[in-house]
């Protein structure tokens, strides 16, 4: 992270003044929109089908967050919505991904999971269509416009038919291959040297009821 932006967000006056944390957390937050008339059956219903043993979670009258190890992290995002997934139902998921805020703390996190992802078998066999449209922010770099360059052409390389609109970069393909591609985002964001704070923002869509 660029020196200017460490000094800013040290500043005293902020109300985040001495957070943050040196730990590998990464955390998702998202809320679940389901157009229906039961939408209270497949908002808890989805959630009461992930298993959460592998990250921290919360959820509140607003959203859901889990907290941990990227994969683990990324693991329950994708089970809920593939498990929230009803047949016919006009349904959405809005999150976003982030790393390495200096306003985060060590705390509300579960690191020491090892081995394979509880949910994998439910997100591999999650082959229905969705659209998503994402916009990622590699904050604190200069020219951050390559990074976001490098995952549009990742998203070409494997037929996800991305598509430049206004603010956004649009997707397709199904729900399994969808977070597999927005993971990797975010694997090669924390791979890079010169991003220390990244945010993925994303939608994804299924079941819509828009003729295109």
């Amino acid at each position: 992270m660029s020196d200017t932006c460490c000094e800013g967000c040290n500043r005293p006056d902020l109300p985040w003044a001495g957070r943050g944390t040196d730990l590998p957390i990464s955390g998702c937050r998202f809320t679940l929109y389901p157009m229906c008339d039961n939408f209270i059956d497949i908002i808890l219903g989805g959630l009461e089908c992930v298993d959460t043993s592998a990250v921290w979670s919360e959820t509140d009258a607003l959203s859901t967050v889990y907290r941990g190890k990227l994969d683990y992290v990324m693991d329950a995002v994708s089970a809920l919505f593939a498990s929230a997934w009803t047949e016919g139902v006009h349904m959405a998921i809005e999150g976003q991904v982030s790393k390495g805020c200096p306003g985060d703390v060590s705390g509300d996190s579960k690191l020491t999971y090892e081995g394979e992802a509880p949910n994998r078998a439910i997100v591999e066999a999650a082959t229905q269509p969705c659209l998503c449209k994402l916009a990622l922010y590699p904050m604190g770099v200069g020219d951050y416009i390559d990074d976001i360059a490098r995952v549009w052409r990742m998203a070409e390389d494997r037929g996800l038919n991305p598509q430049t609109i206004h603010y956004a970069t649009r997707i397709e393909g199904s729900i399994h291959d969808v977070f597999a591609y927005l993971t990797d985002v975010c694997k090669l964001m924390e791979a890079s040297e010169s991003v220390h704070h990244y945010v993925l923002h994303f939608t994804i869509n299924v079941n819509s009821p828009t003729v295109e």
